[in-house]
């Protein structure tokens, strides 16, 4: 193998553990628990969420407490990309108070 071609194998090896790298930063400081995302309207709420790390109890939880510990009722669900990130583009709706 000729020097050059041996400094090329090096400098792509490089960069693909630098991509690596960076991916697995992002990953650890991106939180894939539930979060309230912009809300829809004065009365409805919204989580944004994936269904690989957010359990049903989490999903409560956080409406619960975006309802400021009332009564939560669920309307939809649906992946809403203009609303919520890549990573967590499932849109929960709810309301909150008596139903």
């Amino acid at each position: 193998m000729a020097s050059d071609d041996l400094h090329r194998l090096k400098a792509r090896a490089m960069r693909g553990g630098l991509a690596s790298l960076a991916v697995a930063a992002l990953t650890a400081c991106t939180s894939l628990g539930p979060f309230e995302g912009p809300q829809p309207s004065a009365d409805e709420h919204a989580l944004c969420y994936t269904r690989a790390a957010a359990t049903p109890d989490q999903l409560h939880t956080t409406a619960r407490t975006a309802c400021g510990g009332g009564e939560v009722h669920f309307l939809k669900q649906e992946t809403d990309l203009s609303a919520c990130p890549l990573l967590t583009p499932v849109r929960l709706y709810f309301t909150c108070g008596a139903g």
